[in-house]
């Protein structure tokens, strides 16, 4: 018995379409919403005039984040007042199904979970395990 072509060719390519998408790469991020504007109330118009100083003294360095294949990463992001990139911060991360899960130095203890809600070539979005209104939006830069 044969199998129509058809078949064969969905039967051989389903290795490539089974591939998932890896966070390994440098991804750059961008949008940044913690679970600060829901404690508060409706800011004030002192407020708000305060956090647009603050948002215009961040600059154009963006916040950038990579994660090697070695389950290792840095991330960067700029200080107040520097004009290069200035805070580079390592850790160990392992992802296992659709957990990210960042780990201590030193003990290999998990400090830190996100749910992957999104990943595709271009896009990662991830959302903190214990406090799901912290969400990061990323959009790849670089991969291996």
């Amino acid at each position: 018995m044969r199998l129509p072509a058809f078949v064969l060719l969905i039967l051989t390519a389903l290795p490539i379409i089974g591939q998932a998408q890896s966070i390994i790469g440098t991804w750059q991020v961008m949008k940044e919403r913690n679970c600060l504007g829901r404690e508060l109330e409706e800011p004030t118009k002192t407020e708000e005039e305060l956090t647009e100083r603050m948002t215009s003294l961040s600059g154009q360095i963006p916040k950038v984040i990579t994660f090697n294949p070695d389950q290792s990463g840095k991330q960067n992001w700029k200080s107040v007042g520097k004009k290069k990139s200035a805070v580079r911060e390592k850790f160990l991360y392992k992802v296992a199904d659709d957990t990210l899960y960042f780990l201590d130095k030193k003990s290999r203890l998990i400090i830190d979970t996100y749910l992957i809600q999104a990943l595709s070539a271009d896009i990662l979005i991830l959302v903190n395990k214990s406090r799901s209104c912290e969400r990061l939006e990323l959009a790849r830069v670089n991969q291996p």
